[in-house]
């Protein structure tokens, strides 16, 4: 954890309260959503770096394709 909350977080509180309806639970947006339905809960400490590993080699793949 970095201690940043998800944008995504932000949103869909922002979207519920707007909404009449209670905001995301204390876990929130990924947690919510995402853990435990793509990949199973007990994976997560992997699943973090992988995301992490992913996204660095498509920023590296990106710069190297424009030059």
């Amino acid at each position: 954890m970095t201690g940043v909350e998800c944008p995504l977080t932000l949103v869909e509180d922002w979207a519920r309260r707007h909404a009449g309806e209670a905001g995301l639970p204390a876990s929130g947006f990924i947690d919510h959503y995402i853990e435990g339905v793509i990949y199973p809960e007990e994976y997560t400490n992997v699943a973090r770096p992988a995301v992490a590993v992913l996204v660095l080699f498509s920023y590296v793949g990106y710069v190297l394709r424009r030059q």
